[in-house]
C-alpha cells in the first residue's frame, strides 16, 4: 500500500481549511506520517520602487455605484480571464507596521493549527514563505522532499468557481510530488473514490502513471473503507470518417474495427488489474466509449465521488493519457476533491535560488 510519510499542508487564508486539516491528520495518523503546515505571504520578488508622486488636475465626474433600480441585472457568462488568478497585493505595499501585524497574526493562526494537531497526536511543524505562492510551495517541497502536497481549492464552490491559473493549477502541473487539492466542505470520510487510468497501449512511460494512480486509489478506498470505480475512456480512432458515407467501405468491418478496438481495451484494462487485490474491496470498473474529460466528470457526479485520482502531466508525445488541455477541462467540471500524480522522473521547472 501507498504510505505517505512527509506531508506539506498549505493553509490558505481566503479558503476554509476545516477539511483539509480534517484529512491531513487522518493521513498523518494512519500513515504515522509527518506534517509541515506553512502559509505562504504574497512577496514581490523585487524591493518596490518608489515612484515620486504625479500631481495633476483630475475632472469632476460623477460615478454611479449602484445598479439602477428595476432594471435586470444582464447576466454574463465567464470567460477564460475570469478563471486567472487575480494580481495579489503583496506584503511591501503596506506601512512596516502593518507588515508586523500581518506576519504576527499569519504565526498565531499557524500555532493554533499545530496545536490542534498536536491534540491529535501526529508529529507537526510549521514554517512561513515568503513570495509567489506556488513557486515558494514547489522550493519546499525540493527542500523538504516531502512526498505528498496537500491544499484547499480556490472559490466558494471548489473547482468550479476559479481554479484555471491558481495557485492549484499550477502546482498539478509543475509540483514533482502529488498534489490533494481538497474541497472546502469535503466530508471528512470518503464514500466513493475514482480512478481514471489509461492502460492502452502498455509501455514503459506510460504503465507506472496508471500504477501510481491505482496505488493511491487502492490505499485510500481500503484505509476508509469506502467505494472505489475504476474508470477507463476509449475511443475507435477516425469512426467519424468511416461511418461518414464517404469511405467505402462495409458496416460489417466498421462494426468489427469497433469491437476490436473494444477489446484491446479491455484486455489492456484487465492486465493492469490483476495487480491488484480487489477481492475484498467494494469496487466497480467501467469501460466507457467517448472522451475522458466529459465522461470522467459526468461519472463523478453519477456517483457522487468525493475524490478523483488522477493523472495531469505526461511525457511528449504520448496521446490519450491525461494531458495538458484534458485534465484542464476536467479540473474545471468537476465539483469533489482531487488527487493528482505525474510520471516517474517527472522533473519540475521550479529551481531552487541559489
Amino acid at each position: 500500500m501507498k504510505r505517505f510519510k512527509n506531508i506539506l499542508v498549505v493553509v490558505n487564508r481566503g479558503s476554509s481549511n476545516k477539511a483539509l486539516i480534517e484529512r491531513a491528520v487522518t493521513l498523518g495518523q494512519r500513515n504515522r506520517a509527518r506534517l509541515t503546515v506553512v502559509v505562504v505571504i504574497k512577496k514581490a520578488r523585487m524591493p518596490l520602487r518608489a515612484e515620486p508622486p504625479v500631481v495633476s488636475k483630475e475632472p469632476i465626474i460623477n460615478i454611479i455605484e449602484e445598479f439602477p433600480c428595476d432594471t435586470p441585472v444582464p447576466v454574463t457568462s465567464k470567460t477564460q480571464e475570469d478563471f486567472q488568478e487575480q494580481i495579489p497585493v503583496t506584503i511591501e505595499e503596506f506601512p512596516m507596521d502593518v507588515q508586523e501585524q500581518i506576519i504576527q497574526e499569519e504565526k498565531r493562526d499557524l500555532e493554533q493549527i499545530v496545536a490542534s494537531i498536536q491534540q491529535a497526536d501526529v508529529p507537526v511543524s510549521s514554517k512561513l514563505l515568503y513570495g509567489s505562492p506556488f513557486l515558494e510551495i514547489i522550493r519546499e517541497v525540493l527542500r523538504g522532499g516531502y512526498d505528498l502536497v496537500m491544499i484547499t481549492a480556490e472559490g466558494r464552490s471548489g473547482f468550479k468557481e476559479a481554479l484555471l491559473g491558481s495557485t492549484s493549477m499550477h502546482l498539478m502541473r509543475q509540483c514533482p510530488c502529488p498534489v490533494w487539492v481538497t474541497k472546502p466542505d469535503q466530508p471528512k470520510q470518503l464514500k466513493h473514490i475514482l480512478a481514471a487510468v489509461d492502460p492502452t497501449p502498455p509501455d514503459e512511460e506510460r504503465s507506472p502513471i496508471n500504477i501510481q494512480i491505482l496505488d493511491l486509489a487502492t490505499s485510500l478506498a481500503y484505509r476508509d473503507h469506502c467505494e472505489l470505480h475504476i474508470l477507463h475512456t476509449w475511443s475507435f480512432p477516425l469512426e467519424s470518417h468511416v461511418r461518414s458515407g464517404r469511405v467505402h467501405v462495409s458496416q460489417n468491418s466498421i462494426d468489427e474495427w469497433g469491437r476490436g478496438a473494444r477489446d484491446k481495451h479491455k484486455r489492456s484494462l484487465g492486465e493492469l488489474l490483476k495487480l491488484y487485490d480487489l477481492e475484498n474491496l467494494m469496487h466497480q470498473v467501467y469501460l466507457l466509449k467517448g472522451e475522458a474529460a466529459s465522461l470522467i466528470p459526468a461519472l463523478a457526479a453519477a456517483k457522487d465521488v468525493e475524490l478523483i485520482v488522477m493523472g495531469t502531466v505526461s511525457r511528449t508525445g504520448i496521446s490519450g493519457l491525461l494531458i495538458g488541455n484534458t485534465a484542464e477541462k476536467v479540473l474545471r467540471q468537476v465539483d469533489c476533491s482531487v488527487l493528482t500524480v505525474k510520471p516517474e522522473g517527472f522533473i519540475t521547472p521550479v529551481k531552487l535560488d541559489a
